[in-house]
């Protein structure tokens, strides 16, 4: 009884403080339901279908291996109901990981704009928004094509009223356009005005969604209408099911929140022998973060969209054949995309790290690694380090994005694999959320403390809320979560 009872409590204390305590403040609560209304004004959206649409068939968007199914999980689930907000932000992170290719050297323009301060980001920022305007018309036109064109699984018709040029062209992507800013619009208000990352928040929205069809899948497949053994050994495997689920979130957020901890030391503040007593540069397992197994889909998935497209128009036997070898539930497809995950990832976390700009920042503040000289030699040592992270971290994205394609080529039934890139984009996009909370509770708190103590100022009011926005940008700057 005493067990029962000191673990209740336990939970009950661990409610109050990361729970309760922290929607007794009124400003942080005020943040929190904005956000939680403006996904739900995403989310009624995105049920609004088309003028002129007809939705007949939505299970393609169910395959974990077309273009479409991706293309609804980082889009925020609007496609599943082809609705205004059909390509959701997803036009936006195609341009952004552009844009993060042509930041680096091999795009010199790009890159002496990246090293040209803030005026040069925004005009990367311009860039950016014209480049997603492309693809979201590009996208628009490609994915109306496809699926009015389907003669395998038709999923939209156009009314009568409507089949017409014009508004196949020109009408229907331009609303699609439409849309894409507006969730861009509504992403910016979540980073601007509620908690975390507003992009990251869509995205979240879209994945949670589809958790519960999930486990009503499971319950459906190995409880419903079970009787005597047969109930007994499906009940076993649904529990197995949910260990299973809860286990795949315990390791993605390890991974997640794993990160090397490189000893650093200023001139002129002593040497310390105690490696304890050193401040640290904290450099994350996976600092890609999800994108590398996004990239990696889209990149498999879109040119088989094509295929098909090209293939219903005019069947030939190489079309057909590439619809066979190159699927991601066929050993070909498979390894072709296990080694794009591979690749894009060690890339992208050498670019992620902003090594250079790490090294240069050290020199300005004299910052050192002890018995590392500044300068090349301690950027080759930190490029070494965050290389070996990139391999491991490689495996693991690899291992995280295939596993899913691996359970359907062994025969598991596709309505109970669990998603590893949506479940990732739920573990990765809480943590990183609830940390911001964390920290504005802190925030607050000290400035509450000020207040009861008489000891703030109008300049101290301005300092705390440039040092609210600075710790905002910490955890909500397109870097830290997706991409």
């Amino acid at each position: 009884m005493n067990f029962f009872k000191r673990n209740i409590n336990n939970i009950s204390l661990f409610f109050n403080k990361y729970f309760v305590q922290k929607l007794k403040e009124k400003e942080l609560l005020k943040k929190i339901l904005f956000t939680l209304s403006m996904m739900v004004i995403f989310v009624v959206i995105g049920t609004i279908t088309l003028p002129g649409i007809s939705i007949s068939n939505s299970d393609m968007l169910n395959s974990t291996d077309s273009f479409m199914g991706i293309l609804n999980t980082i889009g925020g689930g609007g496609l599943r109901n082809f609705s205004l907000v059909s390509l959701g932000i997803s036009p936006f992170i195609t341009a952004s990981l552009v844009m993060t290719f042509a930041q680096t050297k091999l795009v010199p323009p790009i890159y002496r704009l990246y090293q040209s301060g803030p005026v040069g980001r925004i005009k990367i920022n311009y860039i950016t928004y014209g480049l997603t305007f492309l693809f979201a018309m590009i996208q628009g036109i490609i994915i109306i094509q496809s699926l009015t064109r389907s003669t395998t699984s038709v999923y939209i018709s156009i009314d009568e009223n409507f089949n017409n040029s014009w508004f196949i062209w020109i009408v229907l992507p331009f609303i699609l356009v439409a849309g894409t800013f507006l969730s861009m619009f509504i992403a910016e208000q979540i980073t601007n005005k509620g908690v975390g990352n507003g992009s990251s928040m869509l995205i979240l929205a879209g994945s949670i969604i589809s958790l519960p069809s999930l486990f009503t899948s499971a319950w459906t497949y190995w409880i419903q209408d079970r009787v005597s053994i047969e109930l007994f050994r499906g009940i076993v495997y649904f529990i197995g099911f949910i260990f299973l689920f809860i286990g795949m979130v315990f390791v993605i957020s390890f991974f997640y929140q794993a990160e090397r901890r490189v000893p650093i030391q200023q001139i002129g503040v002593g040497r310390s022998k105690n490696i304890k007593d050193l401040s640290y540069l904290p450099i994350k397992l996976n600092p890609s973060g999800i994108m590398p197994i996004i990239f990696a889909s889209m990149l498999i998935t879109f040119p088989m969209m094509i295929v098909n497209l090209v293939n219903e128009l005019a069947p030939s036997a190489a079309t057909r054949w590439m619809i066979k070898y190159f699927s991601l539930q066929n050993a070909l497809g498979l390894t072709i995309y296990s080694v794009a995950i591979f690749a894009i990832t060690i890339f992208l976390s050498l670019q992620q790290s902003r090594i250079d700009k790490i090294v240069e920042d050290f020199n300005k503040v004299s910052t050192f690694i002890p018995g590392i000289r500044p300068g090349e030699q301690t950027e080759d040592y930190l490029t070494s380090i965050v290389l070996r992270l990139s391999i491991f971290s490689a495996f693991y994205l690899t291992i995280l994005g295939s596993i899913q394609y691996v359970s359907i080529i062994l025969g598991a039934p596709q309505q109970l694999v669990i998603s590893g890139t949506s479940l990732m984009i739920i573990v990765t996009v809480s943590i990183e959320t609830i940390q911001q909370i964390e920290a504005r509770y802190k925030i607050q708190n000290i400035f509450n403390d000020k207040v009861k103590n008489k000891d703030i100022s109008d300049f101290d009011l301005e300092d705390r809320r440039e040092e609210d926005y600075e710790e905002q940008k910490k955890y909500t700057n397109n870097d830290s979560i997706l991409w």
